[in-house]
């Protein structure tokens, strides 16, 4: 089992959050694996599927782990914010004072299925002082755009395909149906998924600015 880091309060996070661009200069590297972003990020699907592309991942509660939730898409849950840092990611919130913070629980990779030679691993976020494992800080940001998009990698071995599935969710279907989400790795033959779809993990970084000297945007309910 892998650990990495994510997750928001079902009562905090903003599920209608709407990106607001960065108005500081800044040079988006290429590449990005230990970024102080801390402006709530909100991953977002690039899928073939009108349904689901650009839909912004969200945290569905985990009824088989106390404090845990599955990531994916559905009608109502919230919608995931998060802060990327040294490799990993940490879930976080707004307060009253609609200020950022982080709220502790770690985003992890458990592995779900072995099909043809693909490992397939659920997508998910909980507590480490709860869950066992590592904190998951093997992830990066590739593919810098004039406006701060990335997308999400994971690192792996040389000659091992990755990447993410979303599938129509098989389980947990009392409060509606739902997709969820999948992590898989692969050396050969990649396996086949039905009812899923593959598809990529991006997310919009702002420019970090710790004096105040411009706004670095952020998101509104």
């Amino acid at each position: 089992m892998r650990t990495l880091t994510l997750l928001p309060s079902l009562a905090l996070l903003a599920t209608g959050a709407l990106a607001q661009s960065s108005t500081c200069p800044f040079n988006y590297p290429a590449e990005l694996n230990s970024t102080q972003s801390h402006n709530g990020l909100v991953l977002t699907l690039a899928s073939n599927n009108p349904v689901t592309n650009n839909r912004a991942l969200q945290l569905r509660v985990n009824p088989f782990l106390e404090g845990g939730f599955f990531v994916g898409v559905d009608a109502s849950s919230p919608v995931l914010l998060a802060n990327f840092e040294d490799a990993a990611f940490k879930s976080e919130a707004r307060n009253e004072f609609n200020q950022l913070y982080d709220l502790g629980p770690t985003g992890y990779l458990n592995l779900r299925d072995e099909i043809n030679g693909t490992s397939r691993y659920t997508v998910g976020f909980a507590n480490a002082s709860t869950w066992p494992g590592e904190v998951e800080k093997e992830w990066y940001l590739a593919g810098g755009s004039e406006d701060g998009t990335y997308a999400v990698y994971h690192q792996e071995p040389l000659n091992t395909v990755h990447g993410f599935v979303l599938c129509q969710a098989d389980h947990d279907l009392d409060p509606g149906p739902w997709y969820q989400l999948f992590y898989y790795t692969y050396a050969q033959t990649p396996a086949d998924f039905p009812e899923c779809e593959f598809v990529g993990v991006r997310t919009t970084v702002g420019a970090t600015i710790y004096n105040g000297e411009c706004s670095i945007g952020g998101f509104v309910a």
